[in-house]
């Protein structure tokens, strides 16, 4: 037995809720099963029962056994005070709270083991999406309102990620959106060093520096610069980067953080970085560009991302390695860092401003811009979910992360109109 299980048939009153008594034998009434709580404290909040016709209303805990309550050490959590009912598979253990025996029900004689034993089955299904081979029976309106509900909580959870970057370090709007842009260009494979980057990096003296002032603070940082090579590009930007570095006190990163396994040559950190200092230098940060219009501002972030790098990174993917063709950032990877760094900025800034007009923008340009290519994505193509757009792929993105990767089916509308109609 397991509490998730016990969840499910909880929250879905899939019990005799009109025969059910405490182990002591008083009669027990459900008039609200409560809200269930994904969060820490008790599992179902704001619960509302008859114990022998007297009404109580408050939290609802459950657990496989009753002395589980003290392994998991409520009985000193006070967000435990308020518990009225405890909900158990096996009584073994009168628990009290506050001196008071805390009525407690016994599930162990009312479960339907054949249920039981096709939900073990379903979660234990070595596919990532467990309920693909039921999506078929779903009404198409209940995937659709799960991935809605599944995007609003990744923009959600990266506009706090974004406040909190706000509060810690007293920045500007601008250097916030610096910052996520940072984070974007490195994608999954070297977000951590490009953060590290930008911190770094002094934001009001480096967008007002040149763009070879911008080339070598960025490689210098970065620690591209430190070993002497006999190439006259790497040279000249290593002479550079030794007079900014001593006037603003900058400090150079572990080279050895970046990673060029895993990256295609057109991926490697150095053409990211080329590609970076690029963008910064192009970008006009004086003004306040996200008050153009989605479709403009969709065009002109588009336009400054594929701007080619200086002659050099057109024709070298790391120093001293040539490519076979000159390239510059490609459409995808430009939406790519749009998607996960303007949009959820635009999210913050409709948050920290109090203006729904920047959240419906980030709406626009996620409904603007095409769907990602990526592992997640193929994976609900080939099971029949096929995103028309940014908006419905981040959607299912979040999707895969945060609930099927978990199995937190019982949190997800899909999963919880599979497991109520077995």
């Amino acid at each position: 037995m397991n509490e998730n299980y016990l969840h499910f048939l909880w929250k879905n009153k899939r019990l005799p809720l009109t025969n059910l008594h405490t182990v002591d034998g008083k009669k027990v009434e459900i008039l609200h099963v409560g809200i269930h709580n994904l969060d820490s404290g008790p599992d179902f909040f704001n619960g509302k029962i008859a114990i022998d016709q007297i009404t109580h209303s408050g939290n609802i805990e459950m657990h496989v056994k009753s002395s589980d309550w003290n392994l998991h050490g409520h009985q000193f959590d006070k967000a435990y005070s308020n518990v009225i009912l405890h909900v158990v598979y096996e009584h073994d253990d009168l628990i009290f709270v506050e001196g008071i025996p805390l009525p407690t029900v016994e599930l162990k004689q009312l479960i339907d083991w054949n249920h039981f034993d096709w939900f073990n089955t379903y979660y234990k299904g070595s596919s990532t999406v467990l309920c693909a081979s039921f999506l078929n029976e779903i009404p198409e309106v209940i995937v659709l309102n799960q991935v809605e509900r599944a995007l609003f909580q990744r923009l959600e959870r990266k506009t706090m990620e974004l406040e909190n970057l706000y509060q810690s370090h007293r920045m500007s709007f601008k250097e916030v959106l610096f910052h996520t842009i940072s984070k974007a260009f490195g994608m999954k494979t070297n977000q951590l060093p490009f953060q590290e980057l930008a911190i770094g990096i002094p934001f009001d003296k480096f967008i007002k520096a040149s763009q070879k002032q911008k080339m070598a603070i960025t490689f210098g940082v970065g620690g591209f610069l430190e070993e002497t090579k006999a190439i006259p590009y790497h040279e000249e930007l290593k002479k550079e980067w030794d007079f900014q570095r001593y006037r603003l006190k900058l400090e150079a990163r572990n080279v050895y953080s970046w990673k060029f396994k895993g990256c295609r040559p057109g991926g490697f950190p150095t053409q990211r970085l080329a590609q970076f200092a690029t963008f910064v230098h192009e970008m006009n940060w004086d003004s306040d560009s996200w008050y153009l219009p989605a479709k403009e501002l969709l065009v002109m972030l588009q336009s400054k991302l594929m701007k080619p790098a200086d002659e050099y990174w057109l024709e070298h993917f790391d120093f001293g390695k040539e490519k076979k063709a000159a390239s510059t950032l490609s459409i995808a990877t430009a939406n790519t860092i749009i998607i996960n760094s303007v949009v959820p900025f635009l999210w913050w800034l409709s948050y920290r401003l109090s203006d729904d007009a920047y959240r419906n923008k980030a709406f626009e340009l996620l409904e603007m811009l095409p769907p990602e290519k990526n592992e997640k994505i193929s994976t609900w193509k080939n099971i029949g979910v096929k995103p028309i757009n940014a908006l419905e792929s981040q959607g299912l993105v979040e999707l895969t992360n945060e609930f099927c990767s978990k199995k937190a089916c019982l949190e997800c509308v899909i999963g919880n109109t599979v497991l109520k109609r077995r």
